[in-house]
């Protein structure tokens, strides 16, 4: 049986172990004792019950293999060296190290209890604000916007951003929908807004802001300025050095290898796969590797088999709140929009969490406003 050492335990490592559990001795290394799903971490600002059901226990995750809590210090062809000098052997190794964002949507360290913590006093100080300025178009800002709005639609929110557009990247009909949608809700949006003087890029602040050579004042800001590819340690070795893309993203070749490495692979938010760093994404990558490594640990040389293609168009979901929103689908070369029904049906409504806590071996239902 072959060894799969696996480093990282968000959606895209955890998907790989559990996919390779049957058929190979997997051993899973993440720092954090506990898996957050961060998918739903935006409406826990809101709606802070949610905490205990988004934070899930790895111990039921992997029924053969093992979890272990520790840092990798490098990853090299066949090992992963930990920050406390322990080496684990592996005849393939996976880096699926993620990325990071800012408090409260992602967790800060290796402590989930102080992501919740984190979470809950952003919960106080949005309740206690009348006026919330989101800094940021992406993704994180605008479910962030709906979010607030939908909880609390006597709030004032204005979601400022540098792009002319939401969601800079991905259709203008995607963008039109959901800007049509925030306006409804009461969102003032100011896009091609540039900001500046922001105290803190890490955390939610009260303060005022500079836009466009104005101040601008608000009770609450909360920055959503995007994600930050967390990149492995891979090490030096061999006749190539690892390579990072402009984005901070691992370079690797078309099966997902970085540098000239035979049997190591990355993928997720840390590698340049073509993908965006979505959770979409990683639904097409995990499966594809999953079948890669199978074929290659039945004797097929990697070179022999496909490579891996990205999605033709990128996808995402983005709920406004439980009800409304809209989402890209990869359905055609340029894909599909889909509006609220459709968006609440697959994402809004309970943000997949009753399917990672049955992924991850517990129950529980998740409880939408």
């Amino acid at each position: 049986m072959k060894r799969v050492v696996i480093v990282g335990g968000g959606y895209a490592g955890t998907m790989v172990a559990r996919a390779l559990d049957g058929v190979a001795e997997v051993r899973l290394i993440e720092p954090r004792d506990r898996f957050v799903h961060n998918v739903a971490a935006i409406r826990a600002v809101v709606e802070p019950s949610l905490l205990d059901q988004l934070i899930i226990p790895y111990d039921r995750l992997l029924r053969r293999g093992s979890v272990v809590q520790g840092v990798a210090a490098e990853i090299g062809e066949g090992r992963v060296t930990l920050a406390d000098g322990v080496t684990v052997e592996g005849d393939i190794v996976v880096a699926a190290t993620g990325s990071a964002y800012a408090q409260p949507f992602k967790p800060q360290s290796a402590s989930t209890a102080s992501f919740a913590k984190d979470s809950r006093a952003a919960h106080e100080a949005l309740r206690a604000a009348r006026s919330v300025a989101i800094v940021g178009g992406g993704a994180v800002g605008v479910e962030l916007a709906g979010e607030i709005t939908a909880a609390w639609p006597e709030k004032s929110v204005t979601l400022l951003a540098a792009s002319p557009s939401l969601l800079p990247g991905y259709s203008a009909r995607l963008s039109a929908a959901l800007a049509g949608q925030l306006e409804a809700q009461g969102v003032a949006l100011r896009l091609g807004a540039r900001v500046e003087g922001l105290e803190t890029v890490a955390r939610p602040f009260a303060g005022a802001l500079a836009v466009a050579g104005r101040t601008f004042e608000a009770d609450l800001v909360f920055p959503a300025i995007g994600a930050r590819a967390v990149p492995p340690p891979i090490a030096a070795g061999g006749m190539t050095a690892p390579g990072f893309a402009p984005s901070g993203r691992l370079e690797v070749d078309p099966w997902l290898r970085p540098a000239d490495m035979y049997g190591v692979f990355a993928l997720g938010d840390a590698a340049e796969t073509g993908d965006f760093m979505t959770i979409v994404a990683i639904t097409r990558q995990a499966p594809w590797l999953v079948k890669t490594l199978r074929a290659m640990m039945a004797g097929r040389a990697v070179e022999s088999l496909a490579p891996y293609a990205p999605w033709p168009a990128p996808a995402i979901l983005v709920p406004l709140g439980p009800k409304s929103g809209a989402s890209l689908l990869p359905v055609t070369r340029r894909g599909l929009t889909v509006g609220r029904r459709t968006t609440a049906a697959l994402k809004g409504r309970d943000l997949f969490i009753p399917r990672y806590r049955k992924e991850f071996g517990y129950g529980a239902a998740a409880r939408s406003r």
